[in-house]
């Protein structure tokens, strides 16, 4: 896990809180082991947030079923969902100027994550082969 935070972003346990990237989401729906057990043991009792650009891509796909959305939303319904601000649309501006690998979901995410200073938990190989400042993140395929 790379980390560079000055605030403390701990949860009421004191535990630091993470925001959950649209595929560990997507992932954690499916039960898939390797996102299970990281919830189980490493997440374990820390505030999990999205960003609202997670909400939208989640309940964005096409032929999303009535059940599956159902299941979403309830999902939703246990996380906070974090706005997408003036500061984080600058954040996102910053970022992309570094490089243009960065998709743009992606840079709302981890603008997100820096501007709140939370720990991004994503399986997205770009925030491993490249560093962004303030940046911390946890991807479940390096643990």
């Amino acid at each position: 896990m790379t980390q560079s935070k000055s605030k403390d972003n701990s949860g009421p346990n004191g535990k630091d809180s993470c925001l959950l990237d649209t595929n560990i989401v997507l992932g954690f729906l499916q039960q898939q082991p390797n996102l299970m057990k990281l919830f189980q043991v490493e997440l374990s009792g820390r505030p999990y947030l999205v960003s609202e650009i997670t909400r939208i891509e989640l309940l964005g796909y096409p032929n999303l079923t009535q059940a599956e959305e159902k299941v979403i939303a309830e999902f939703l319904g246990f996380v906070e969902i974090l706005p997408i601000h003036h500061q984080i649309a600058n954040r996102v501006i910053q970022l992309r100027r570094l490089t243009t690998r960065l998709k743009l979901p992606d840079a709302i995410i981890a603008a997100t994550a820096i501007e709140h200073q939370l720990i991004l938990v994503s399986c997205d190989k770009i925030f491993s082969t490249l560093s962004f400042p303030g940046l911390s993140v946890l991807n479940p395929d390096e643990i």
